[in-house]
């Protein structure tokens, strides 16, 4: 009985092809690229430009901060 339900199991449990894990995760990756590029395409250019003026004041903030922590430790 131990064997029957040993062999059930084995035959329930199927290794995923490696092969076909890597070309869904390539799908996914140029799914997400593409949505995304229709994303940017509907924006309107005043948004775009109001979140890279975010983002480069987020990146010298951080820059600042880094600065600081490095100069302290001296």
């Amino acid at each position: 009985m131990s064997d029957s339900v040993k062999e059930i199991q084995k035959e329930g449990h199927v290794e995923p092809d490696p092969l076909q894990q890597k070309d869904a995760k390539q799908t996914a990756a140029v799914d997400l690229i593409s949505r995304l590029n229709n994303y940017r395409s509907y924006t309107d250019s005043g948004s775009v430009k109001v979140v890279e003026e975010w983002r480069k004041r987020k990146m010298e903030r951080a820059r600042q901060r880094e600065l600081e922590k490095n100069g302290t430790t001296i």
